[in-house]
């Protein structure tokens, strides 16, 4: 081994090194405050995006969360919660989220957690709207933040705890407008948490059903009537996976029936739900957008949706009619196909709305800066895959994966380009599957 000598006595004088030490110290001190500032400065920037453009924005049914929050002082499960689904709702919509994002939204989460589970021990906390609305915050954050495919036991985690909490809560679920709201958002939810899972709506969560409903009315809210409809889709769906009904001509008067239905509550949505047709004419990028050379404006990213759901609701059940049909009723197999393919592009015409704008001479101009422009484009994302999905139209997949990488590239929406994806694959991928890796009911309006 080499000797490299001995340390020079300059080496080994001892010095003074206190105000050396301290200035160091300091330093550390101010950037640890500085970090806890900036962490704080950030969840605020988050807390307010989220509710601007989630809880006041794209989300109807979460307007309970601002009430319960503008008080004061809310409970801390309650802030621990939102800071949570504010940092979920941020990184999806990142093309990449960062590691530190990532941690920090797992760090909220796991502290809202031991938060919540600390009211729920509580007597008198465990039955107040804030711990209801926490547990419906982190079934949010879950469908945000957690978007693969997971066992219907995960899936329905936090539901399951929400639902314990209704039959707890008894009637004060109803007794007030908080209460109600936070009640019908947890059914909703329900609902689409057994339509992934395949699972049956439990028989005293319809009951509630059919309680809530004496408080809302149809004509206001069409979605409830939608929700409702669903409800009972979802059971048929349920029995016939499970071999309850297998009997192939009940299995078919049961899907006419439920198509009847939803073109019934079609027809009775007042005429200001029906879209604009806007033609493109020769502009480039127009006739790029669209599958035909036009596409539809509706009122709101609202009615926009609940026609789509609409739409997917049929196009499942024309499916079934199709199937059942083919071997046996040739006619009746070829007009449903025609009414799928119908549906199918009426949700493609949905999409370009959210793209687009008009500059100063008139032309189409990609209009995506806007937070709710690109939530509305979200929301067309599971309909779109669903349509190309059932659609034997060549066309329409090509086109899709088109327009969605030009969205991913140009709006920045990593979802878009996940959805692309999933359609280069052939569609093979279930619908729900996709709707899960989407964000799932999080993404609603």
């Amino acid at each position: 081994m080499a000797c490299l000598g001995y340390r020079t006595q300059e080496e080994l004088r001892f010095r003074d090194q206190t105000q050396s030490v301290k200035r160091k110290v300091q330093y550390h001190a101010q950037t640890e405050a500085y970090r806890k500032r900036k962490a704080q400065n950030d969840a605020r920037l988050f807390q307010t995006d989220f509710f601007t453009n989630f809880v006041f924005g794209l989300a109807r049914s979460y307007d309970a969360l601002g009430i319960l929050y503008q008080r004061t002082h809310p409970p801390d499960h309650l802030v621990a919660s939102v800071d949570a689904a504010s940092l979920a709702f941020f990184a999806l919509r990142q093309f990449a989220p960062s590691s530190d994002l990532t941690k920090l939204a797992t760090e909220r989460y796991v502290a809202a957690l031991h938060l919540v589970n600390a009211a729920l021990a509580d007597p008198v906390a465990s039955l107040a709207d804030d711990t209801l609305q926490s547990i419906l915050l982190l079934d949010l954050y879950e469908k945000l933040f957690s978007r693969r495919q997971t066992s219907t036991r995960s899936c329905m985690k936090h539901m399951n705890g929400a639902i314990s909490l209704i039959r707890a809560r008894g009637e004060g679920n109803l007794q007030t407008y908080v209460g109600r709201r936070l009640t019908q958002r947890l059914y909703t939810t329900l609902v689409i948490s057994c339509a992934i899972s395949g699972m049956r709506i439990p028989d005293d969560m319809e009951r509630l059903r059919v309680d809530l409903s004496r408080y809302v009315k149809v004509d206001e809210d069409p979605k409830w009537a939608l929700t409702t409809l669903n409800e009972k889709i979802i059971n048929f769906t349920s029995d016939v996976k499970t071999g309850k009904i297998s009997c192939r001509e009940r299995i078919m008067a049961h899907a006419l029936e439920f198509y009847r239905l939803t073109t019934t509550l079609e027809d009775t949505l007042p005429p200001y739900w029906t879209p604009k047709r806007v033609f493109v004419g020769d502009d480039g990028l127009g006739r790029e957008l669209t599958l035909t050379g036009s596409y539809d404006v509706y009122e709101s990213l609202y009615f926009t949706q609940v026609r789509n759901v609409i739409r997917t609701a049929q196009i499942n059940l024309l499916l079934t009619i199709e199937q059942l049909a083919a071997s046996k009723d040739p006619d009746l197999a070829a007009s449903t196909r025609k009414l799928i393919e119908r549906k199918a592009r009426a949700i493609c015409d949905s999409l370009a709305q959210y793209l687009v704008s008009r500059d100063e001479n008139g032309a189409l101009t990609w209009d995506l800066a806007a937070p709710m422009q690109q939530l509305g484009t979200y929301t067309i994302f599971f309909p779109l895959y669903l349509a190309v999905q059932a659609s034997r139209d060549g066309r329409l997949g090509g086109w899709a994966q088109n327009v969605l990488g030009l969205v991913a590239d140009v709006g920045g929406l990593a979802m878009a380009q996940r959805t692309a994806d999933a359609l280069q694959a052939n569609a093979n991928m279930s619908s729900w599957d996709v709707y899960t890796m989407l964000g799932s009911y999080a993404i609603a309006a």
